[in-house]
C-alpha cells in the first residue's frame, strides 16, 4: 500500500528568506522571545532540487506567514501557507504536509508549534535574490525587500549555531528589510514596517520517511 503524503520521506536543497516586523537579530534564532512581545513573519523556501516520496519538487516554491505571542516555543503560531501556483497538484499536495510539519523530519518542529493552521492556497511568489539584497513577493499578500548586513572586514555577518539552525539551515545571513507589509485581508494580523530583522541561508533537508 502506497505511504501517504504525510509519511512520505523527502530531500530538499535550496535557499531560505525570512522577514518579520521584530528588530535583527531575529529573537527566534537566538532562542528569545519576539521584541514587543508578538511576531508577524515570513518565512520562504525555493527549493533548487529535491523530491518528496520521489516526485520531484525542484523549482517550486512556499512560503508560511505566521504570527504568535511570547516565546515561539510556547506561543501556538497562527499559520497561512502559500504554494507556487505553478506547482501541479500532485506538488501541492506533497509540499503541504512537508511544510506545515505533518511530515516529521527536520521540518517536523513546524507541525509542533503550530497552533492553527488558518489556510494552505496557492499563490504567485516572486523571490529575487542578488548579491546583498534579496524580495519577497506573495500575491497581494505579503511584500518585502532586504539587505544583508557586512562587517568591517566586507564580510556578510553570519549567525552559526542558531535555534532555527535545523528547522531553516545551518548559517543564517542578517540582514535588515527596507520595508515589510503583511496583509492576510482580515484573516489574520497585518503589518506594515521598515528596518526590521531579514534573514537568509541555504538549507538541506533529508528526511526518510515512515512506514506507518
Amino acid at each position: 500500500m502506497a505511504r501517504s503524503p504525510s509519511k512520505r520521506g523527502y530531500r530538499l536543497t535550496g535557499t531560505f528568506l525570512e522577514l518579520c516586523d521584530c528588530y535583527s537579530v531575529c529573537p527566534c534564532w537566538i532562542d528569545r522571545p519576539p521584541d514587543e512581545g508578538r511576531c508577524t513573519g515570513a518565512f520562504a523556501w525555493m527549493i533548487d532540487e529535491g523530491d518528496i516520496g520521489g516526485l520531484n519538487v525542484a523549482g517550486c516554491r512556499v512560503v508560511s506567514v505566521s504570527f504568535h505571542t511570547g516565546h515561539r516555543d510556547t506561543g501556538g503560531q497562527e499559520v497561512f501557507l502559500y504554494v507556487d501556483e505553478r506547482a501541479s497538484p500532485d506538488q501541492f499536495d506533497a509540499l503541504v504536509p512537508v511544510f506545515t510539519g505533518q511530515a516529521g523530519g527536520p521540518l517536523g518542529e513546524l507541525g509542533k508549534l503550530m497552533g492553527v493552521l488558518r489556510s494552505t492556497e496557492r499563490a504567485a511568489i516572486t523571490i529575487t535574490n542578488r548579491g546583498k539584497h534579496f524580495s519577497l513577493t506573495v500575491g497581494d499578500r505579503v511584500t518585502g525587500d532586504a539587505e544583508v548586513l557586512v562587517g568591517a572586514d566586507g564580510k556578510t555577518t553570519e549567525l552559526h549555531h542558531g535555534r532555527l539552525a535545523t528547522v531553516l539551515g545551518p548559517v543564517a545571513e542578517v540582514g535588515t528589510s527596507s520595508n515589510l507589509r503583511v496583509d492576510l485581508g482580515g484573516l489574520g494580523h497585518s503589518v506594515e514596517v521598515k528596518g526590521r530583522a531579514a534573514m537568509r541561508g541555504d538549507f538541506h533537508y533529508r528526511h526518510g520517511g515512515s512506514s506507518k
